[in-house]
């Protein structure tokens, strides 16, 4: 094998060769983040709560609403009827909406709120959360929004200043008080 040169092999913390770390056995959803939720072709097609039990999940968009009771008003997200699991997104939806991702059982209410970042049409709906409360994810997404929001005027090009001042109709010449 003349002219041929093996690497060496990379040292790792196991000796040469190692395998690579294992993967969790779940995803931890209540780890405050940014979230992505599998959604293809305008379905989500997993929620970010844990395990529920036999109850029967939903999803709605939510906005302060003083006439309602709990002072949130709700937008539920249909459900894929079609496949019989996944939600439609809302074509309504836009990024800072407050989401909130629900179950209840015969032992509690499971809740998991959330901010809409992104949606890419072929891949995931990403969400920013979890929030202990609606109102604490409403707050946020005022706060990011507004971040987002401003942007400087884009600049015009400025008019050129020559050194000259142009009086009357004569051809031009330097004026005692332009210079």
């Amino acid at each position: 094998m003349h002219g041929r040169r093996v690497p060496p092999p990379v040292p790792g913390p196991g000796g040469p060769f190692t395998q690579p770390d294992p993967l969790p056995e779940a995803y931890d959803w209540n780890r405050f983040g940014r979230h992505r939720l599998r959604a293809p072709g305008s379905e989500l097609t997993e929620l970010p709560l844990a395990e529920i039990g036999p109850a029967l999940p939903w999803v709605a968009s939510i906005w302060p609403d003083q006439r309602a009771s709990d002072g949130w008003a709700r937008m539920l997200w249909a459900p894929n009827l079609d496949t019989g699991h996944g939600w439609w997104l809302p074509s309504q939806l836009a990024a800072g909406d407050v989401l909130e991702f629900g179950a209840d059982n015969e032992h509690q209410a499971v809740r998991w709120y959330g901010i809409l970042d992104s949606y890419e049409y072929d891949r995931w709906v990403t969400v920013q959360g979890p929030y202990p409360a609606p109102d604490a994810a409403h707050d946020d997404a005022r706060r990011l929004l507004a971040l987002d929001r401003f942007l400087p005027a884009i600049e015009s090009e400025a008019p050129s200043v020559s050194g000259r001042c142009l009086r009357g109709k004569q051809r031009p010449r330097p004026h005692p008080r332009c210079s």
